[in-house]
């Protein structure tokens, strides 16, 4: 008996049913790896909520800084790092490409940030000049003013660093699409709000103090009043940011 081969046009059929079959399951594996990164990336922010309130209960309901409000943020969070012994993991957006910390500061703090392979710290001055050069060990920056004011109203503390070496204020961890936050009622969300003005917290990544402390000021699509409750998440200094992230 006589076997009929596959012609041509046949295999030219297969391959262009395995081309479309690539070209629909391809988007699909790709949205669900994002998903799943968001969700590590929440539980992340998640436990480190939980470790920040706990630190709160025992200090006033003040938020982790090494030596005061003022000082770059990111130190506030190396010290509960180090208060109570977080997988290293739990610092970083795998979204991102930074890298979890893997050395320990004079004091026993993790290094979080980096510059020119040293750690940096408060006297370190962080510029547009030399950001290019930070090596990032912790993904988030946050606000760590004290949160019992206005405690009838829920606001960010905690979420995607912004985007520092463009000077963007709105965090490109997830192309532009969305931020992981952290809310002080404990919730996790990803928000997909680009601006300031559309967030329930209108004040996240924005600072009103680039002309007068307390001004009204629009920037762009981002609008803020006198009246705007400023949590300002940040990753270094107050000063620091307003220069680093002028949008």
């Amino acid at each position: 008996m006589s076997r009929r081969a596959f012609s041509l046009i046949d295999l030219l059929v297969v391959i262009a049913i395995i081309a479309i079959l690539i070209a629909v399951l391809l988007p699909a594996l790709s949205q669900a790896r994002v998903s799943s990164r968001r969700s590590v990336t929440l539980a992340h922010l998640r436990g480190l909520g939980m470790s920040m309130q706990g630190y709160m209960q025992e200090n006033d309901d003040r938020l982790p800084a090494l030596s005061d409000q003022e000082e770059k943020a990111f130190l506030g969070l190396s010290l509960i790092a180090k208060r109570d012994s977080f997988p290293e993991k739990f610092f970083i957006n795998p979204n991102t490409q930074d890298t979890a910390p893997h050395i320990l500061s004079d004091d026993g703090r993790p290094v979080l940030a980096e510059l020119n392979e040293a750690e940096i710290i408060e006297s370190t001055i962080i510029t547009p000049g030399n950001i290019g050069d930070v090596e990032w060990h912790c993904s988030y920056a946050y606000d760590n003013d004290i949160k019992k004011e206005n405690s009838g109203r829920i606001k960010v503390y905690l979420g995607d660093r912004a985007d520092y070496s463009t000077g963007r204020t709105f965090s490109s961890n997830w192309q532009g699409k969305g931020m992981c936050l952290l809310w002080t009622d404990g919730h996790g969300e990803f928000s997909k709000y680009n601006y300031a003005w559309d967030q329930s917290d209108p004040n996240i990544y924005h600072h009103n103090e680039f002309e007068d402390e307390g001004g009204d000021e629009v920037n762009g699509d981002v609008r803020v009043t006198e009246g705007t409750i400023d949590t300002h998440m940040r990753f270094f200094s107050e000063e620091e940011d307003d220069v680093l992230l002028p949008d």
